[in-house]
Formats: structure tokens, C-alpha cells, sequence
């Protein structure tokens, strides 16, 4: 036998770990470039709402832009809307179907997570305070977090991301609707099956996408992973 063979073995464990333990982010096809959108909802703006990247609905009333303003295109019940809706509803499918390790309990408070795929397995899921992502210098590091509910953050509460941390490889997965709370900071692509509002003042640099339900902004800042960059807050 080959005495460098439990070696190679090993190296080759190394290499392969990180893929079996965090899974793998989903392919989002057309709705890469997409701020906001939902497949069937309405779609409506309160206040100087201001996005950049990509926004629309496949099936739903279209308002509020202006006063909100839109630095990229908008998409309403058209070609190119439909093929969004099938990456949605494909990507979603792609993050139901990781399994998870380890669960969450609810609600959350102030914590910090390390790179891996996390599940709450009891119904709606909300948080206050700061929800910390540390990517332990791997910039590419993936977070990728499934509600078995919907998904609410409290009112000033934040995403941190440290030590390489990007919002590019953040995920939520929601089985139902979502609430972003007033001026709450949020990193990250939100893929849910409900509606989906941010509150007064919230900030995402992501995406938040719907396979079914109304979209509802209020004076928020929202820019792309698309974008070429982010006047963020933190």
C-alpha cells in the first residue's frame, strides 16, 4: 500500500469538506440583476424610495415610481419578466432542497454565525439587534439561512458582515412572507413565498425576490449585488 495514500486522502477531504458542509448558492439566472421582484403581487412605492438595479412583477398592479426612483430597468407582465419568474421559482426550489446544519431556535437575538446553512425548524422567525456574519477570512464564504415561516427583524436591527463576509454569499430562504424593519439594515439575496415589506428608512444591498406576493417599500434605499457600488451604511 502506498504509504502517502491516507495523506492524499486527507488533502482531498480538505478540499471537498466545505462544499458537502455549506452547500452551494443557487443559481439565479435572469434575476441576478434584479433588486426587487415578485412573480404574482402587486408591486407598490410609498415615499423617495431609491433603487439601483432591476426591479418588477410578472402578474400585479404596477406604482409609486415617481416619486421613487429606479437606476435600472422595470419589468411588468412582459417576456423578459416571465423568464425571471421561472429563475425565481427554480433558485427557491435550489435552496429548499439543501439540507441543513445546524438549526436556530426563535427568535433570535444579538448572535454571531459562521459560514454554513441554517435551518428554524419551528414557524415564523424574527430577530433584534445585530445578526453577525463571519466568514473567518474566506471571502468566499456562504451563509444560506431557511425559515420554516416568515421572516421579520426588528426596527433598527442590523446585518454585520466581518472578516470577509460578502453580501453576495448570503441567502435566505422564507416559507412565507417578510418584514424588514424600520431602519433596518440588511445584507444579502431574500428569496420568499409571501409578501415582502420594508418599513420606513430600511436599507438592503441584495435582492429580495417573491415566488407569490405583494411588494411594499417605504422611503428605503436598495441597491443590487449587481451594482457597481453601494453607498452602505456599515
Amino acid at each position: 500500500m502506498n504509504k502517502n495514500l491516507p495523506r492524499v486522502l486527507a488533502i482531498i477531504l480538505l478540499i471537498t469538506l466545505p462544499n458537502l458542509s455549506f452547500g452551494q448558492a443557487p443559481a439565479l439566472g435572469t434575476a441576478a440583476s434584479y433588486a426587487v421582484f415578485t412573480n404574482a403581487g402587486a408591486f407598490n412605492n410609498l415615499g423617495a424610495t431609491d433603487i439601483t438595479g432591476d426591479i418588477g412583477t410578472h402578474v400585479g398592479a404596477f406604482s409609486g415610481f415617481p416619486p421613487g426612483t429606479v437606476t435600472g430597468q422595470t419589468h411588468v407582465a412582459d417576456a423578459t419578466s416571465a423568464q425571471v419568474m421561472s429563475d425565481v421559482f427554480t433558485a427557491y426550489s435550489a435552496l429548499a432542497a439543501i439540507s441543513c446544519s445546524p438549526n436556530l431556535v426563535t427568535p433570535l437575538t444579538s448572535m454571531t454565525l459562521t459560514p454554513g446553512v441554517y435551518c428554524t425548524t419551528t414557524g415564523n422567525t424574527s430577530w433584534v439587534g445585530n445578526l453577525t456574519l463571519n466568514a473567518q477570512g474566506n471571502p468566499n464564504a456562504l451563509f444560506i439561512i431557511k425559515t420554516g415561516g416568515a421572516l421579520s427583524t426588528a426596527a433598527s436591527s442590523n446585518i454585520v458582515l466581518v472578516n470577509g463576509a460578502s453580501a453576495s454569499n448570503v441567502y435566505f430562504r422564507v416559507n412565507g412572507a417578510v418584514e424588514l424593519g424600520a431602519g433596518s439594515t440588511f445584507y444579502g439575496t431574500i428569496i420568499a413565498e409571501g409578501a415582502i415589506e420594508m418599513l420606513e428608512g430600511a436599507f438592503l444591498q441584495g435582492r429580495v425576490l417573491s415566488t407569490a406576493g405583494a411588494i411594499s417599500l417605504h422611503n428605503n434605499r436598495i441597491t443590487s449585488l449587481s451594482a457597481s457600488a453601494c453607498n452602505c451604511p456599515h
